[in-house]
Parts: C-alpha cells; structure tokens; sequence
C-alpha cells in the first residue's frame, strides 16, 4: 500500500515511497530453512523422539520470528516528498515521524561490503536540534536514496534563497546558484567577505555558500 494521498499538503509530490531491503527478512528465513532441512534429516534417519520434538519446537519458533519481522517489514515505510521525509511503522502500534526537507542540514549513506553486494545500505540524515544524525538502516538502493534527498534538499534551498532575494535591477548585483546578493563590482576578497556574511545571517546555506566560494576561488 502506497502512502495516501489525503496524507500530502497541497502541491507536494511523493518521490520515493520503499520498505526496508529483504536483507530485513534473512536472518529469520535463514533459520526457518536450516531447522526445516535439520528436521527432514532427523526424520530420514529415524532420529530420538525428543529431537524430533526439540526440532519441531524450535521450527515453530523461527516461523513465528519470521511471522513478526515480516509484519514489521510489511508495515514500516520510509516515504520521500518534495517537502519531507515521513517513516511509518508499527502494525498494531503506529508511529510516524516527519522531517521537512528544508531543515535538513546533510544527507549521507553507509555500506558494509554485504550491504554493496545486496544492494541496500543505511542512510543518515543530519537536522538541527539533534546531537547524532537519525540512521534509516536496510533501505535499498541508498545512495540514490541520496542522491534523491540532496536534490530535493537544494530545491528548497533555492526557493528559500528566491523567496527571500531582494528585488535587483540590470548591473546592481551578482545572483547564481548559492550565489546570493553580492557586489559585481567589488573584488574577489569582498565577495567572499559579503559571501560569509550571508551565511552567517542564514540567508543562503551552507551548500550554496560552499558552491558559490569555490566559484569565486576559481576567478582568483
């Protein structure tokens, strides 16, 4: 089941709507397996009828593992929209969280060699306000996960940037990306002076200071 539509505020798209990678399910399918295979190999050989027992129980056990973490994966969400992060989980129990795309401050991901092999990964998710970043683990494909954030991140970085710009007639100013409200006529070391400014009133970001004082270094 999709995220509901009644759920999203007016003009916001969902981007990216996934479940945990079934590496979330193996450890439990794995045990089903081995105890299963254990079982049919106790009974080929007439094996004790406390093992046969031992076998069973234990085998009831691991379906009812695999039972539950399939209920957690089936009912946990991580939903991107082009305003927002939204995790859903719990079955009998629901909780959600929202993060607003505009107030995340970076976005990275973490691989373990398995993780690369399978294809999934965890992703970390920087706001203000927390001490460590909030780690989204077993989501698949996590560095286009990434990538996707980022992008939408410097979407709203930019309409914030605009939203904010004072209105500039022809000659009177020098406004790119990440570019912000700077002198055209002043040097290269003013710039940076008026770019750092900038940043540190938050007019612009930290992405669009870093993009906009490489530019100006490349002039140098």
């Amino acid at each position: 089941m999709g995220f509901p539509a009644k759920l999203l505020n007016p003009g916001e798209e969902v981007a990216a709507d996934l479940r945990p990678h079934w590496k979330f399910l193996f450890g439990p399918a794995a045990a089903v397996v081995v105890i299963a295979a254990a079982s049919l190999v106790a009974l080929a050989k007439s094996a004790p009828r406390w093992a046969d027992l031992v076998l069973a129980a234990t085998l009831v056990l691991s379906l009812f593992w695999l039972g539950g973490r399939w209920l957690r994966w089936a009912t946990t969400s991580f939903v991107v929209t082009t305003q927002r992060l939204v995790v859903r989980k719990g079955a009998f129990r629901r909780v959600a969280r929202e993060i607003l795309i505009n107030r995340l401050t970076d976005v990275s991901c973490r691989q373990t060699v398995f993780d690369r092999l399978l294809g999934c990964g965890d992703v970390l998710i920087e706001s203000p306000g927390r001490d460590s970043p909030d780690v989204f683990p077993d989501l698949p494909r996590p560095m286009a996960v990434q990538n996707l954030i980022s992008q939408l991140v410097a979407q709203a970085d930019r309409a914030g940037y605009f939203a904010r710009m004072p209105s500039l007639g022809p000659g009177q100013g020098d406004v790119g990306h990440g570019g912000g409200f700077l002198d055209a006529h002043a040097s290269v070391a003013d710039q940076l002076a008026q770019l750092g400014e900038l940043r540190r009133q938050g007019v612009i970001s930290r992405r669009e200071f870093a993009a906009k004082k490489a530019e100006l270094l490349s002039r140098m």
